[in-house]
């Protein structure tokens, strides 16, 4: 899922300013080292041939900004960070190998295909990388003698285990953090979809309500000009036959607004969009899940007070309530009950399952992403009761889990 749902992208032209300055900068180091030592001119060569395979690449990417690929693909990031290994390792080979001080820009191609990349291609990069390294290390065109460091067997094999270790270490470091990230970037994307979702809900129920209501009087209308049509006997002679198809269509008519005005999930819709009391509001997430999980027994309770709080039905609370208690669908047993109790200057609601309820690293770890109890940690990655979190508090609430007899998760907000 995390292949397909990629959150971390490459703009192409950001891609081709930084290879340009990338080319630049080989450019001038190449110049002024040239400059300050006397080199073969076959070295010259080929590393102004080599350094250009870079600008040549670049063209070719600038190519594909003008086509309109705004945003590099996978595949494509892949390909142009490989060759980039290439092209750096060819140029440092010619100039010194691994007693070049600049051999450790191979790492910048690396940390960008940790963050990038899937994890087979980091894996085919670095391999390419270590390649590299390993065979720089054997063959080599050694610096100009005036230049050229004097190292010991073991200096030099420290110099290329600093770099494998080096790679290696960055790369996973950078992807373990990297994967973090994608993986909350799924989840916030999955929830608004979610979201989203919800709202257009509430569009087609608002629709609806309207409906049933804008359609009321001109039907009613309609219904007494064909009932003064019936008692006009010549007109009921003439026209019997259409006039009854009239009546028909109309008791059809009111069929259909009378389901859309008491279908319970007309019924559902409507009542998110206007305020409703916690007792009502309580009772309407008890009976919409039990309708949906009859193994388990959804019960509501609340106490006197309910009835005089008033609550904004938002999507976020909706989603909020439905993650939160199918998470407890998840555990229970026998039975979930909701409660809504009001306490001085602030009211609750408890969604309560029977359940082996939470162990006391999550209850430690609660608000923390990652964090799951389950043992499928692929489909759960312990960030739906996170968000669950960030959702209530972003209606100013605030979440605290204990167990009682199982668990319990307690939102709170002040009157």
């Amino acid at each position: 899922m995390l292949k397909k749902n990629n959150f971390l992208f490459v703009n192409s032209s950001d891609f081709t300013l930084i290879r340009f300055i990338a080319f630049v900068g080989q450019t001038l180091t190449l110049g002024i080292t040239y400059n300050l030592v006397k080199v073969d001119n076959a070295i010259i060569i080929a590393s102004a041939l080599i350094a250009g395979s870079l600008l040549i690449s670049n063209t070719f990417t600038y190519y594909l900004v003008r086509r309109g690929n705004k945003v590099l693909s996978e595949n494509q990031i892949f390909y142009f960070l490989f060759f980039d290994i290439l092209q750096i390792s060819c140029l440092i080979a010619i100039n010194g190998g691994y007693t070049n001080p600049f051999i450790f820009i191979i790492l910048a191609p690396l940390a960008i295909s940790a963050t990038y990349l899937s994890l087979d291609k980091i894996l085919m990069i670095v391999s390419l990388a270590l390649v590299c390294f390993a065979i720089i290390f054997n063959t080599y065109i050694e610096l100009p003698e005036n230049i050229r460091p004097i190292l010991n067997d073991n200096y030099s094999l420290g110099i290329m285990t600093s770099l494998f270790t080096s790679s290696i270490f960055m790369v996973f470091y950078l992807y373990y953090f990297s994967l973090n990230y994608k993986k909350t970037q799924v989840a916030y994307q999955l929830a608004s979809n979610q979201l989203q979702n919800e709202k257009e809900l509430l569009k087609v129920g608002g629709l609806a309500a309207a409906a049933v209501h804008e359609l009321g009087t001109p039907l009613n209308t309609i219904n007494l000009i064909v009932n003064d049509f019936e008692k006009d006997k010549s007109l009921t002679k003439k026209y019997e036959q259409d006039i009854d198809t009239l009546k028909d269509q109309l008791e059809r008519c009111k069929e259909i607004l009378k389901e859309l005005s008491t279908n319970p999930q007309s019924k559902e819709i409507s009542s998110e969009i206007n305020d409703m009391s916690l007792d009502a509001f309580v009772q309407s997430l008890a009976e919409k899940h039990q309708k949906n999980y009859n193994r388990i027994n959804m019960e509501y309770r609340s106490d006197e007070n309910s009835k005089n709080i008033t609550v904004s039905i938002t999507p976020e609370l909706n989603i909020a309530m439905t993650n939160i208690i199918n998470n407890a669908l998840s555990f229970a047993t026998k039975q979930i009950i909701v409660i809504s109790e009001v306490f001085g200057d602030y009211y609750t609601i408890k969604i309560k399952d029977d359940g082996p309820g939470f162990d006391k690293k999550f209850i430690a770890n609660f608000g923390k992403p990652f964090y799951s109890t389950r043992s499928n940690n692929t489909l759960n990655m312990g960030l739906g009761l996170f968000i669950t979190k960030q959702m209530i508090e972003n209606l100013k609430g605030s979440v605290e889990v204990i167990n009682n007899n199982g668990a319990e998760v307690i939102l709170k907000w002040k009157i």
